[in-house]
């Protein structure tokens, strides 16, 4: 995998700070719903990169290509993938 995983991590990380922080600003409850999944997302990535399982479908085990991965770093298998590709006309690789 050609990905720079330092540099990915601290975009993850500051992402998580946003997040964080925007949660704390009072918002409905509708939208925190959203901003809770999407720091849960960012939060399993992390650990995937500490881990080292990080590009690897968490279904099949197969590997996500790098190319999605740069794009949708919190991405967890091959079927969001291919849920993904469903509402773009061109191919996402």
């Amino acid at each position: 995998m050609n990905l720079d995983v330092e540099k990915l991590y601290t975009e993850l990380r500051m992402t998580q700070i946003e997040l964080e922080a925007t949660l704390r600003v009072k918002r409905s409850s509708k939208i925190n719903h959203y901003i809770e999944a999407e720091l849960l997302d960012v939060e399993a990535s992390m650990r995937r990169l500490e881990n080292g399982q990080f590009g690897t479908c968490e279904i099949s085990g197969e590997l996500i290509p790098a190319e999605i991965l740069e794009l949708v770093p919190t991405i967890k298998s091959k079927k969001d993938l291919e849920y993904m590709q469903s509402y773009y006309r061109k191919s996402l690789h």
